[in-house]
């Protein structure tokens, strides 16, 4: 019995070794946890911010482009001293170049879009001036009517950029669609209008570019 009785303390330090060590280890695991968890918190709050600062920017800057690209389609153009019909509005110029920050938090698809529209626009004026070569004066309406068309493309496709950035940051709705006499409701009246004589016209011309 004495003998078994001087094993108790030997067994209770060993006992008391190893719980001591086992929750030292849960105690390190449990705060390498907690630091990786707010260090992953951190970093999303950054990347959240980075993207809403970013989108603000662009935002604003596509829907003023939107609303010149609107103005460019309601231009009915004014003669001049001599009978010649000429614009009235300059198309508004887009660029994002300056927009400081991490443009990766931007969705990919969003990226693309955003950087191609800014391929289109020149894309755009090479149509128009092609066709303004072609045209007769002293009214252009052949001009006119491919620079509406062309610029009620860009604009809709700054539109739905904008908006699908503002649903991304859960930001308010835009003003653009406020009314029928908004920017958005005049581009989607002109594409659909010409897109649909675009339709007749290759039916009825079969070399007619779309």
């Amino acid at each position: 019995m004495a003998d078994g009785i001087s094993w108790v303390p030997l067994y209770s330090a060993l006992a008391g070794g190893v719980l001591t060590g086992g929750v030292a280890l849960l105690v390190s695991k449990l705060n390498h946890h907690y630091t990786l968890d707010r260090e992953a918190k951190a970093a999303a709050e950054k990347r959240q911010a980075e993207l809403y600062f970013i989108s603000t920017e662009l935002v604003f800057r596509l829907e003023r482009f939107a609303q010149g690209c609107a103005d460019v389609v309601n231009d009915e153009g004014q003669e001049d001293e001599q009978g010649y019909t000429r614009t009235t509005t300059s198309a508004e110029s887009f660029s994002s170049d300056d927009i400081a920050g991490d443009w990766r938090v931007l969705p990919a698809t969003i990226l693309y879009r955003i950087r191609e529209l800014t391929v289109l626009i020149p894309e755009a004026n090479r149509y128009i001036r092609v066709i303004n070569e072609w045209d007769n004066p002293p009214d252009w309406q052949m001009t006119f009517r491919e620079r509406r068309y062309q610029y009620s493309r860009l604009g809709m496709r700054a539109v739905l950029l904008a908006k699908r950035l503002r649903r991304l940051n859960h930001m308010p709705s835009s003003r653009l669609d406020a009314s029928r006499w908004s920017a958005q409701h005049v581009l989607w009246q002109q594409w659909r209008k010409e897109r649909k004589f675009r339709a007749r016209m290759a039916r009825e011309v079969p070399d007619f570019d779309l």
